[in-house]
C-alpha cells in the first residue's frame, strides 16, 4: 500500500495505536499518512483464521457496513469493498433487496445505496491485512497496555507500558510521539486522565439492556426470493427484534434481540427458533426451518450507550488520544458501530492534514461534530421504547407515535423511505427526518385515535 505523506508535517516520529479492532485499524490507516512509524497493539493473539476473539465478542453477530462506512473505507482503501466481494462478502443493495419492517411498516424497496456483509472477522481479518501492508505499520498482538508514559510534569503522554497478557514480569516501555487509546468502551484512555491529574470526561449512559443471541446457518440460494437481509425491528408493545443476513460463502447469520431481561432471546436453538418464528416473515422461517446450522447459539449482552465528552474538556495532555467505542458507543441494534468508527478515523485523518499541535482538542471536537446526529438519533428511537429506564411515558409514547407514523409513510412514500435509511445507515443527516416534506407525510399518517405500538 503506497501511501503518500499529507499535511503540513511530515516524518513526525511513531504513532501507538492501543487495540488493533475497527477503530484501531481505521485509525492506524489515518497515522500512516503522516508518521515515520505507526505501531498498532492488540492484548488478544491474532491467528486470521476467520474466528471470533476474545476482544470482540461481539464478533458472533450480526455485522454490516453501511454505505457511508463503506464509503470512507474506500476513501482509505481504493477497491476494498470489490475485493471484499471477491472474496466471498456479500453485496446488497438497499433497500431494493434489504427487507427493512420497523414499527410494523415495511419499507419501500427502493434502491439507495450498496451495503457490505460480512462477519466481524472476516471483515477485520482483511482490514488488517491491508493495514499492515504498509512499510511503516508494525502489529505487535499478545500484549496489552497498562499505563501511560509521561514527561515529568504530566504535559505530554510519551508511550505505553505492555505486558503479555498473564505475565507482569515481561513489561516493556514503548515510546511514541502519539498515543491513541483504540481500546473499547471500558476507556482506559478516559482513566488515564484522572491518574495524570486531569478530569475525566463526563459520560452520557443510557441504560437500554439490550441482549443479542445469533446463529450461523448454511441457506440454500435463493432460500428468502431475491433478499439477501430481513431486518424486523422491536416495537413499544413487543421489545424484540430480528436481523437475518447474507453474509460471506452464501454463509446466513441470524440475530435475535430484545429490549429487558424477559425479552431476552434464548440460547437454547429450540427456544432460540421459536423466539425467530414470532417475527420473522412467512420466507424466512420457511428457510429458517430446513437451513443447516453451522454453530452454536452465541449471546451478548450490551446494557447501556455511551457517550463521553471529551470535546469539553479544558485540559488535555498531548500526545494522548481516545477513538472509537472509547468515545462513542450506540445501540448495536442500528448497525452504526462499525460505520462510527470509520467517521471517527475520518475526523482524525482530516485534523492530522493540519498537523499534529494541538492535536487531542482538535480531534475531539471534529469527532463530536461528526456524531453530534447519530447519538441524538440513537437516543430519540430508543427513548420510543417504555423499556429504557427513565423514559417518561407520554415522551415515549408521542416519539413511538411519531415513528409508527413516520414508517407507515416510508411504506409508500419513497423519499420518506430513503430519509429513513439515512439517518439509521448515517449516510445523511437524521436531520433529514425534519424536512417539511417529510414532517407532511408522516402528519398523514398520525394515527387518529391512540394505538398499541
Amino acid at each position: 500500500m503506497n501511501l503518500a505523506r499529507r499535511g503540513t508535517e511530515t516524518g513526525t516520529g511513531h504513532a501507538l495505536v492501543l487495540g488493533a479492532g475497527i477503530s484501531g485499524l481505521c485509525a492506524a490507516r489515518a497515522l500512516a499518512e503522516v508518521f515515520d512509524r505507526v505501531t498498532l497493539v492488540e492484548r488478544d493473539t491474532l491467528t486470521g483464521d476467520g474466528t471470533t476473539r476474545r476482544g470482540a465478542p461481539q464478533g458472533a453477530h450480526v455485522h454490516s457496513l453501511t454505505v457511508r462506512g463503506a464509503a470512507v473505507l474506500e476513501e482509505f482503501f481504493p477497491g476494498f469493498a470489490d475485493e471484499l466481494a471477491a472474496d466471498g462478502a456479500t453485496l446488497a443493495t438497499a433497500l431494493s433487496e434489504v427487507d427493512i419492517v420497523f414499527f410494523g411498516s415495511l419499507l419501500r424497496n427502493v434502491p439507495v445505496g450498496t451495503v457490505l456483509q460480512t462477519s466481524r472477522p472476516f471483515l477485520e481479518d482483511r482490514l488488517r491485512a491491508k493495514v499492515c501492508t504498509a512499510s511503516n505499520v508494525t502489529l505487535l498482538d499478545g500484549r496489552e497496555a497498562i499505563a501511560p508514559l509521561t514527561t515529568p510534569d504530566r504535559t505530554r503522554v510519551t508511550g505505553a507500558r505492555v505486558v503479555r497478557p498473564g505475565a507482569p514480569d515481561t513489561a516493556e516501555d514503548l515510546d511514541a510521539d502519539l498515543v491513541v487509546d483504540a481500546m473499547g468502551r471500558a476507556g482506559r484512555g478516559a482513566t488515564w486522565l484522572r491518574t495524570l491529574g486531569y478530569d475525566k470526561p463526563v459520560e452520557q449512559r443510557m441504560r437500554v439492556d439490550v441482549a443479542y443471541a445469533s446463529r450461523r446457518y448454511r441457506l440454500p440460494p435463493g432460500a428468502i426470493g431475491r433478499g439477501k437481509a430481513l431486518l424486523v425491528g422491536a416495537t413499544p408493545a413487543r421489545p424484540r427484534g430480528l436481523v437475518l443476513t447474507a453474509q460471506e460463502d452464501d454463509i446466513w447469520v441470524l440475530s435475535l434481540y430484545g429490549f429487558g431481561s424477559q425479552d431476552h432471546p434464548p440460547t437454547a436453538p429450540d427456544e432460540f427458533l421459536r423466539f425467530a418464528q414470532e417475527l420473522a416473515t412467512a420466507a424466512a422461517w420457511e428457510a429458517l426451518r430446513h437451513a443447516e446450522p453451522l454453530t452454536d447459539v452465541a449471546s451478548f449482552a450490551y446494557p447501556h450507550s455511551l457517550r463521553r465528552d471529551f470535546h469539553r474538556l479544558r485540559r488535555l495532555p498531548d500526545g494522548l488520544i481516545s477513538i472509537g467505542d472509547a468515545i462513542c458507543s450506540l445501540n448495536p441494534i442500528y448497525g452504526a458501530g462499525m460505520t462510527v468508527a470509520a467517521l471517527e478515523a475520518a475526523a482524525l485523518r482530516g485534523c492530522l492534514a493540519g498537523g499534529t499541535r494541538d492535536l487531542p482538542r482538535r480531534f475531539y471536537r471534529s469527532a463530536a461534530k461528526s456524531l453530534r446526529l447519530s447519538w441524538l438519533f440513537a437516543a430519540l428511537a430508543d427513548r420510543s421504547m417504555p423499556q429504557v429506564p427513565g423514559t417518561r411515558p407520554a415522551l415515549a409514547a408521542l416519539l413511538a407515535t411519531s415513528f409508527r407514523a413516520t414508517m407507515r409513510a416510508a411504506a409508500t412514500d419513497a423519499e420518506v423511505a430513503t430519509a429513513v435509511w439515512n439517518a439509521v445507515s448515517l449516510t445523511g443527516s437524521p436531520a433529514g427526518l425534519a424536512r417539511p416534506r417529510i414532517i407532511a407525510a408522516m402528519l398523514r399518517n398520525w394515527p387518529r385515535t391512540p394505538t398499541g405500538t
